[in-house]
Formats: C-alpha cells, structure tokens, sequence
C-alpha cells in the first residue's frame, strides 16, 4: 500500500486505533524537533484532575486571559506553556521555510488534501467540519472561561479544557492531524529531508489512529479519531445520530440533529426539553430541532398547542396554526388527517370528525369503527411553495399566498393553492 492510499484509508473515521504505535510516532516527532515532553493518550471517561499537567496548563490560561474575548485570548497567547508549543510549529512551518513550503505546494501533498473531499476520506473533513463549527463559539467559551476562573468549579474547569483541546480554542497549543499529515506526502516526494524528519513520524501516528495533539509544558498529549455518524440528505452529507453522539470523541461528544449541533440532552432526553428552553434559544436552527424533538417524546404537535398557538385557518384540507416567535420568523404549521384509516390510527371516526370538521368528511366513508392518523407540517410563513434545494442545499421558495390550509398543503407540494387538486393528492 502507497504512502497516499494510507492517508486515504486513515481518513476513514475511526478506523484502526494502535496507541503503542501512535506513541512510538510522536517520540520519533519529538526527537527529530529536539524537544523534550512525555506523550501522554487522553482516555475516553477523563477528568481534568488526571492530568495534572494539562490542569495546571488550562488554570494558566484561565488566570492571564479571563479578562479578554476569546479571540483576543487566543490572539495573546501569552501562556509560558505555548513557548515549546510555537517553537514546534515554527518547525513544521520550517526548519527550513522554503522546504516546508514546498513541501506543502507539491503535488502529492495537494493529491492528499483533496482526498479530504474525495468519498473515501469523508469522515475526516466531517470531523473536522464539526471541530470547526464548535470553534464559532467563542462568546460561549469565552463565558465558560470566565465562569471556570470565577468559581473553580471542576466540571466548568472540564468544559473549558475541552474547548481548549478539541474545539480550536487555543490554536497554538492544539493540531490536527489530517492536515499536517500531508506534508509528508509532498516532503517525501521533493526529497525534503529535513522537512520529513518530523513530517514522517507525524503521518505515521496518523495513520496509527492519532486524531489531535494537545501540548502543554511537560506533556504532548494526544487524542484518538473519533467515530462519525452521517445521513444523506438531497444526495449531500450531514451529521446525525438519533441515539447518541454523531461525534463521539474521547474528550467531548457532540451531538447533531439533522446536521445541527445541539446540546447532549436534546438528543438523549427530549423529555427535558421545556418551552422555556425553545422560547429563549437564540439560534432558530436550534430553536426548530427542540421543536421537533419537544414533539418527538410527547405528541406530534405538542408545542403548538402547549405553546398556545394560533388557529388562523380551518378548510377542507386542514387546520394551519400560527406561532409568534419574538425576534424570528413565526412558525407555521398545518394539522393534516390522513387521506385513507390506518389500523394503528391515534383518532376514532368520532375524534376525527370533531377534530377537523369538513376537513374529515370522507371519514364517513369509512365507517364508524375507523382509525385515523393526524400529522404536522411545517410550512413557510408566507406559505410560499418550496421547490426542493439549490445546489449548496438551500431551499428555494415561490411567491407569498394567502394564509390558509389549502395554501399551505399545496405549498408542500410545490403549488399555489389554485394549482392544488385533492383530488390528485395521495
């Protein structure tokens, strides 16, 4: 196997995990930088406390930095601890610069990172996309960092130290692999030896399952790949997991719904969600996937009604709600009753027909020992009609129509309400 099928295989997410391997790497790197740390594996179930190196390291991040916004903190970089850190990276930016450089410009190296894209390396570039999009809170973890600092409390002090390790909050004193990896494709090729010394090790503790590198004045510790859950939607991938963490990573788990990363208990307790966790939720992505989830563990249409919705519209076709939400779009959503009785429907002929009025009339059909099922969509506020995805995946709407039931159900179709036949639908 070629030194490029390698990369190609270890961006499979996670893949094959050898510590010993990974270990014996890193001290290669570490010799061929002359620099002295032990290596160190993070295990999944860690606490700060066990690792008194990076406890003391993280303290001093917290004592010389809580006064500044996150990314004027990381701009600083003041910490003593980053000093080995920096100087290791100014040898991957080079011993010799222009090696390195080239290096990195070369084509195997460029073949390499645009495996990342390529199907084959799929769970990389996800996991780090992941990594990434945590990155974008630095407010949050700015805060978390302020209340670490403030109350010495071990659990803030062990979120914070997960931003800090995985999540890009002091880039300096933590790396990814997958990237850095490649140089030694690119080096190996231009025969850059003293760009490879160091490269080398580094791609081969990849490959070995190494998927972060954290440092800190004693210790280079390591993480390993994490596992990478995905769905396809509209033929693109997206990070989901129903059961559990789409992420699951040995210094933090996170948790996506539909490709929108959410809080743990979303996913594994919806029974926790309460309408003061929706109606306070800034995010309106976030914001939607508790509505769902609220739904999900209750009854389908449960926050409309617990919310206290608005009925706005009552037709043959439905009955559509609206829900003001200050400082976003409101939502809107038709109550639908199944076309044809369902064995396990949730309403009697009698329930239906109280229900949905002239929306149930062809209950009658069906006799009085029927079950029906009832269902929600979520359609635009304006009721405009959705024609599927552009090719970035965003959705592309019609023209506002008017507000009723009918409008709404032929928007999810694609239609105007006068384009609309019951008597096509299915």
């Amino acid at each position: 196997m070629t030194d490029f099928e390698r990369y190609v295989e270890a961006c499979n997410y996670p893949g094959k995990i050898a510590p010993r391997s990974v270990k014996r790497h890193l001290q290669e790197y570490l010799a061929a930088l002359n620099v002295k740390r032990r290596v160190v594996q993070i295990q999944p179930g860690w606490e700060l406390s066990d690792y008194p190196d990076m406890l003391d390291a993280v303290k001093e991040v917290l004592d010389k930095t809580a006064a500044l916004a996150a990314r004027a903190a990381r701009d600083a970089l003041a910490a003593r601890d980053a000093r080995d850190a920096r100087a290791a990276l100014d040898a991957c930016a080079a011993r010799d610069a222009r090696d390195a450089r080239d290096a990195r410009d070369a084509r195997a190296a460029r073949d390499a990172l645009a495996a990342l894209d390529a199907l084959a390396a799929r769970d990389a570039r996800d996991a780090l996309a992941a990594r990434d999009a945590r990155d974008a809170r630095d407010a949050l973890a700015a805060r978390a960092a302020l209340d670490a600092r403030d109350a010495r409390d071990a659990r803030a002090l062990d979120r914070f130290a997960c931003w800090c390790i995985q999540s890009g909050g002091w880039y300096w004193w933590n790396w990814e692999l997958s990237l850095i990896a490649t140089e030694h494709l690119g080096a190996a090729q231009l025969g850059k030896s003293t760009v490879d010394a160091w490269a080398k090790p580094l791609f081969d503790a990849y490959c070995a399952g190494a998927w972060f590198l954290f440092w800190t004045g004693k210790t280079l510790y390591w993480i390993a790949k994490p596992g990478v859950h995905v769905e396809i939607a509209n033929g693109m991938r997206r990070l989901h997991n129903a059961e559990g963490a789409a992420i699951e990573s040995d210094v933090e788990n996170l948790y996506y719904w539909h490709g929108v990363e959410v809080p743990a208990f979303v996913i594994i307790r919806p029974d926790w969600i309460t309408l003061k966790h929706i109606s306070t939720e800034e995010n309106a992505e976030i914001r939607r996937v508790l509505i769902e989830r609220y739904d999900s563990y209750r009854y389908q249409g449960a926050y409309l009604h617990d919310a206290g919705a608005e009925e706005i519209s009552r037709d043959e076709f439905g009955i559509l709600y609206r829900k003001d939400v200050p400082g976003d779009e409101p939502i809107l959503m038709v109550r639908l009753l199944n076309r044809t009785p369902e064995p396990d429907g949730i309403l009697s002929a009698d329930e239906a027909c109280s229900i949905f009025g002239q929306a149930a009339s062809r209950v009658q059909e069906f006799g009085q020992n029927s079950r029906w099922k009832e269902y929600y969509k979520r359609v635009h506020p304006e009721c405009r009609p959705m024609y599927g995805n552009d090719l970035d995946g965003h959705p592309v709407f019609g023209n506002p129509q008017a507000l009723t039931a009918k409008a709404a159900v032929a928007s999810t179709r694609g239609l105007y309400a006068e384009q609309y036949y019951p008597e096509h639908a299915s």
